[in-house]
């Protein structure tokens, strides 16, 4: 039987939400049926050098400039070199539009794009006019939920048939238990007490994200609660470290909120959290990874209600939802999953139920099988 080969074309492969599916999604495709090879534009990332590590094949560093024209004649040449049935590119715009481009040179069969965002923070819309024009010669744009098709479909343009939804999935068993002596390690290293009531946020440090309304949620709570010992811990790599690091020190907070950069630990960090936060803009946001791996973890979630968001937390019922950058209604919430211990326990259960029923990784790859066998039919 002939083996599909699929060229996974993106910009980098740093830490994010959409990288970890990719990097799931690579390295569990049956391989009596699949071959998989990285073509990345600019540096690897911390995802592709792992996948490179695990023996996938790779080529990175093509892009010498976003506007230069020779860079479509590298790409062409790493496709025709590796002779894929499928070009499947992430939605960065580089990786868009020069993958298809390439891919209609080197004559590829299939084309397709897997959409992680429902917008930008200065825009509504996620495509430029140019990705557009090109969704004419792409055969399947992945969608994270309904809510997310109905967004490709109704702000951006995408023709209904050629949208596949293919809800993200985790590993459940990763995040289900972990070493609790490793845990407690860690809560010393990153020097938290033993009753300090730790909130994570993990995520990319980018305007999106909306870290201000956690550093004011901390001085909230600081303030008016000051028999609850909350302590803070920012996790993720991006542009905005050192202006919430600024933040931090306006607001002589440094003693409650840590911010720790990119880790790739973060079982160990969910389960020395006693929440996790994400109090997201209303943009950009789809069906966050982050959120499934704490409910799996058994932490309870705050998140503005953005973007898919609602259809993985129903509030009261499995985790709480706030309006985007509320730092009042956070630190309101959090004070819920505090003062509430009964009530967070049978949220904590039933958001376990949640990602057990919907969100596995199994069922995520079942998702992308179908689709990719569908194309190549």
């Amino acid at each position: 039987m002939k083996k599909t080969r699929i060229a996974f074309v993106a910009s980098t492969l740093g830490v994010g939400g959409a990288e970890n599916v990719l990097f799931s999604l690579v390295t569990r495709l049956p391989s009596d049926r699949f071959e998989s090879e990285l073509v990345l534009l600019r540096a690897p990332g911390t995802v592709g050098r792992r996948l490179a590590g695990r023996g996938v094949p790779s080529v990175d560093s093509l892009e010498r400039g976003r506007f230069d024209p020779s860079n479509l004649a590298r790409l062409v040449a790493a496709l025709r070199s590796c002779s894929p049935d499928i070009l499947f590119s992430l939605d960065h715009h580089n990786a868009m539009f020069w993958g298809r481009l390439a891919s209609l040179i080197a004559r590829v069969p299939v084309r397709v794009v897997a959409s992680h965002s429902t917008g930008r923070m200065e825009s509504r819309r996620s495509f430029s006019a140019v990705d557009r024009a090109l969704m004419r010669w792409t055969d399947a744009v992945v969608a994270l939920s309904e809510a997310h098709a109905a967004y490709l479909r109704d702000v951006e343009g995408v023709d209904r048939g050629k949208i596949v939804v293919i809800e993200n999935g985790i590993d459940t068993a990763r995040y289900g238990s972990v070493d609790g002596g490793k845990a407690q390690r860690l809560r010393g290293e990153l020097g938290f007490a033993d009753g300090d009531l730790v909130v994570s946020m993990i995520a990319a440090l980018r305007p999106e994200k909306a870290h201000e309304a956690l550093v004011e949620a901390a001085g909230i709570l600081r303030r008016r609660r000051k028999d609850l010992p909350i302590k803070f811990l920012v996790v993720g790599g991006g542009p905005r470290r050192s202006a919430i690091e600024r933040l931090v020190a306006d607001g002589d907070l440094q003693d409650s909120v840590v911010v720790a950069g990119e880790r790739e630990d973060i079982p160990e960090i969910l389960h020395l959290s006693g929440a996790l936060v994400l109090p997201s803009h209303a943009a950009v946001e789809t069906l966050p990874l982050v959120v499934l791996e704490a409910m799996a973890a058994g932490v309870p979630v705050v998140a503005s209600a953005v973007g898919s968001v609602p259809e993985i937390v129903e509030n009261g019922r499995n985790g709480l939802l706030i309006p985007p950058a509320d730092p009042v209604g956070l630190s309101d919430a959090l004070c819920h999953i505090f003062d509430e211990r009964e009530n967070t326990a049978r949220m904590i259960e039933r958001a376990r139920d949640t990602v057990r029923q919907r969100f596995t990784v199994e069922k995520m790859l079942r998702g992308y099988i179908d689709l990719f066998d569908r194309l190549t039919a």
